[in-house]
């Protein structure tokens, strides 16, 4: 499990990178998906002019609170992304952030038919973390993620349930998926699943920052991880096919340490691997794939 540490960019890198962004992005033709990234871009200003005054915490009363703290921790997701997909093939770029950027620039108006958007956020930020770590990821016409080693192939089906009762269908979901991804792979390497599951909206629908008095603090949001995975724990080590090598969770939230005065995003990844799955699945590389794993 791990921690994000506090960022050590300020916002205005932050726009920078979005910025370059947006430029690409109009290169690439992309039409609505910018006007968004420029809403973003424009929240993100906002907020960096109130650190720069020492008023960050006069937002508390904001009428906007909601759109300009996501802003920054979205805007931060896009600029991450961006560093980790630009070497993609540019139409493929194009397509899944046509994607990540077509729902609503606040959370609060997300709907089960606008959600592909932030769907889609979760699975490219989990693609350029894991490239960030190392590992050779593929994004498949789903937005799927695939980790390639040589004589290995991890599947990983992500999902990011909008309420907390829809956690277990949503994870039988990914299996199913995942089930039909071995039976489809004729190769002869060996391949196993993992279920990535974003519980950011579970925990926070997009109308709270995490407030903590100091960075420490910011660990009892693994509280909250290991309580929803406790309540599915034992369908978990039930599982009959050894391939389904594990669960892993991830929170994204914005955060304020009182101590500090500062206003961030926090991201925090737990991972449950099923006993000794991973090493059956992958006898060679089994243990590089766990360390890899944990290092996100």
């Amino acid at each position: 499990m791990r921690m994000a540490p506090l960022p050590t960019r300020d916002y205005r890198e932050i726009v920078d990178d979005l910025v370059a962004l947006e430029g690409c992005l109009t290169k690439l033709g992309l039409r609505r998906g910018p006007d968004r990234l420029r809403g973003v871009i424009a929240n993100l200003r906002e907020i960096e002019k109130a650190r720069s005054e020492g008023k960050l915490l006069s937002l508390n009363v904001h009428p906007r609170l909601d759109e300009l703290v996501w802003s920054l921790v979205e805007g931060q997701e896009f600029a991450e992304i961006f560093r980790g997909i630009r070497g993609d093939d540019p139409q493929t770029i194009k397509r899944l952030m046509q994607k990540a950027l077509s729902g609503p620039l606040n959370p609060l108006a997300e709907t089960r038919v606008s959600n592909v958007a932030r769907n889609t956020n979760f699975e490219l930020i989990l693609a350029a973390r894991l490239r960030q770590k190392g590992a050779s990821v593929t994004l498949s016409e789903l937005a799927d993620l695939v980790i390639a080693a040589p004589g290995t192939r991890l599947y990983v089906e992500c999902k990011r349930p909008l309420f907390e009762q829809n956690i277990r269908r949503r994870v039988e979901q990914a299996r199913s998926q995942l089930k039909k991804r071995f039976a489809a792979d004729s190769s002869n390497v060996s391949v196993g699943g993992l279920v990535a599951v974003s519980i950011s909206k579970v925990l926070n629908p997009g109308s709270k920052i995490f407030v903590v008095s100091e960075e420490k603090d910011l660990q009892s949001l693994t509280e909250d991880v290991k309580r929803i995975h406790q309540q599915y724990v034992a369908d978990y080590d039930a599982l009959v096919d050894p391939r389904m090598v594990g669960m892993i969770y991830q929170i994204f939230t914005p955060a304020f340490v009182r101590k500090t005065g500062q206003l961030f995003y926090a991201s925090h990844t737990e991972i449950f691997l099923v006993g000794p799955s991973m090493c059956t699945t992958f006898p060679v590389l089994g243990d590089t794939l766990r360390r890899l794993l944990r290092r996100l």
